[in-house]
């Protein structure tokens, strides 16, 4: 009467994949959310590098310390 052993050794094995699933399935969100943050702060850590280096936020790279600025300027 081994019978309801074998039963009980099943529903542990489905278990145990249920389990591994639902582990799998948040080990992956995890990775996707921590790559959106690591995105954000890559995205932030460029937009400081390029003000630093004299570009305007949200414009297509347009300088705003240009060479012809400054050249008005020191002549008036």
């Amino acid at each position: 009467m081994k019978l309801p052993l074998l039963f009980r050794r099943e529903r542990t094995v489905i278990k145990r994949a249920d389990a591994q699933d639902q582990v799998e399935k948040v080990l992956a969100e995890s990775l996707r959310v921590l790559s959106q943050v690591c995105t954000k702060v890559a995205d932030a850590i460029e937009t400081q590098r390029l003000e630093r280096a004299g570009y305007a936020q949200n414009t297509l790279l347009r300088r705003l310390d240009t060479p012809r600025d400054e050249e008005k300027r020191k002549k008036e």
